[in-house]
């Protein structure tokens, strides 16, 4: 079973950003078939490094869009990407030393992927939209 499925509701209407939630949401989907299985620190650590490797990619590349459409919530959206690595980071170090997958760890991944989308992608996106009926 999936940690998460993409739906309607995660759609922001920017295609780039959509097909790179997807692919967060499918790297996060294989770590949790990993805690899943019980896979070893072996076979799920290198999983986990795609996933910040991409999370990190992703955060770059968003920014990069927000600040071509001169989003006005850019700086603060930055702010809440580099907080979110923070703690990204801080468990994968917890889980690079115990060597362990926990349920916290997914907590964080759904409540980050799921209200961050929803809630403030969303309000890029609609500033995308907008940009797209004007022309």
């Amino acid at each position: 079973m999936p940690l998460m499925e993409w739906s309607d509701s995660l759609d922001i209407g920017v295609e780039e950003m959509n097909h790179q939630h997807r692919h967060l949401l499918n790297l996060m989907n294989r770590l949790f078939e990993a805690y899943e299985t019980e896979a070893s620190f072996e076979d799920f650590f290198p999983i986990l490094m795609q996933l910040r490797a991409y999370t990190i990619q992703h955060f770059e590349e968003e920014e990069e869009y927000m600040e071509s459409i001169q989003y006005e919530g850019c700086d603060s959206h930055k702010l809440i990407h580099k907080d979110l690595l923070e703690k990204f980071n801080a468990h994968a170090n917890a889980i690079k030393g115990s060597k362990v997958l926990n349920q916290s760890f997914f907590d964080f991944l759904t409540f980050w992927l799921a209200s961050h989308i929803k809630g403030i992608d969303m309000k890029y996106g609609e500033k995308s939209k907008g940009l797209q009926k004007a022309i």
